[in-house]
């Protein structure tokens, strides 16, 4: 059974490949962090290596044991953490000597399976010299072997390790579909599974994750609290936020990028409050505190904050100072007492 959602087209490419014995050596699994790279790539693995007549049965020793991450033949790479002198914590480049360590593993015939199949998690982050040897092994594949390299941004591999790969792009699924496997493979409960469903934006693993996850609920939520405050705060309590979140920038840019997004989200379901359309809105939790804001801005105060938070995360991206393009992102939160005279 192949447990990815949505992504058929995909997965029935796949089924043919394996059935006709033409799978490609390497695969490019593109799209945003939780839309299934690795479900898809864990199941393939499963596939490859599962004696049952339909493939992966996920019930076979074989199909456990690479669901538990114990199968001999089926590895991951990845970037490994390491804490800084102030506690916090940085992830590395995958380095040379991880994909030494898999040339040396592919160069032995596989050892508990059929197939030995190599998952490389976030590729684009391979250092040049990494990359540059994984370039020759694509190059001239072992035997038995199967390579996936899962990637957010395919841009930024090198071209000719893109050209040695069967790119296959995994989209954000719609929000019923979502829900729907929520509420019927997981059992949540359907006004649950329709929250988490919007706010996953499509990337149902992180739906997933969030199923009895409490506190990552509770971090949007804190978020959310500190954006609804802001509008009613001085300017000097939005500096002081720029601040600390330049800072945070600092250490883990990944987290103020979720919550510039979640910015996004809060301002997108004003300006769809303020235009009827309720059932869109994505913060179905936040319902009437929506209502209430929504109330208290004009059209033109939306669209510009929209538009503001989103030029700040293009300033970002392009290592433009953090506190400087964040303190003018506060600097443009229209104030809530002001914003019926705007």
């Amino acid at each position: 059974m192949w447990q990815v959602i949505g992504q058929d087209k995909i997965t029935d490419s796949l089924k043919r490949s394996l059935a006709d014995g033409r799978l490609a050596h390497a695969y490019l699994f593109v799209g945003p962090p939780h839309v299934g790279k690795m479900t898809l790539a864990i199941t393939l693995a499963q596939a490859l290596n599962c004696p049952a007549e339909d493939k992966p049965c996920g019930e076979c020793r074989s199909c456990r044991r690479i669901a538990w991450g114990k199968h001999s033949d089926v590895q991951v790479i990845a970037r490994a953490e390491t804490e800084t002198r102030r506690g916090s914590s940085v992830r590395k480049e995958i380095s040379i000597d991880q994909i030494r360590e898999m040339q040396h593993n592919v160069s032995l015939k596989p050892y508990e399976g059929d197939q030995r199949l190599i998952i490389i998690d976030g590729a684009e982050h391979m250092s040049a010299e990494a990359a540059n040897s994984l370039l020759k092994t694509l190059e001239e594949p072992p035997p038995s072997t199967t390579f996936t390299l899962l990637v957010v941004d395919e841009g930024s591999l090198l071209p000719t390790i893109v050209s040695r790969c069967q790119r296959n792009r995994l989209s954000p699924q719609p929000v019923p579909a979502v829900k729907q496997a929520l509420v019927e493979r997981w059992g949540v409960p359907s006004e649950r599974a329709d929250l988490l469903a919007r706010i996953c934006h499509g990337c149902i693993g992180w739906a997933i994750s969030a199923i009895d996850n409490e506190e990552a609920l509770a971090k949007r939520s804190a978020h959310l609290d500190s954006l609804i405050s802001l509008s009613r705060g001085d300017v000097s309590e939005r500096f002081v936020f720029a601040a600390q979140l330049a800072t945070q920038f600092g250490k883990d840019r990944a987290s103020v990028g979720k919550q510039l997004e979640l910015w996004l989200t809060w301002w997108r379901d004003l300006l769809l409050m303020k235009n009827g359309c309720v059932e869109f809105i994505t913060n179905t939790d936040r319902r009437e505190a929506l209502q209430e804001a929504a109330a208290q801005y004009p059209l033109s105060a939306i669209g510009r904050m929209l538009k503001s938070i989103r030029e700040t995360v293009q300033q970002l991206e392009q290592n433009a100072n953090p506190q400087l393009a964040l303190e003018v992102l506060m600097l443009n939160l229209p104030f809530e007492r002001e914003a019926n005279y705007a």
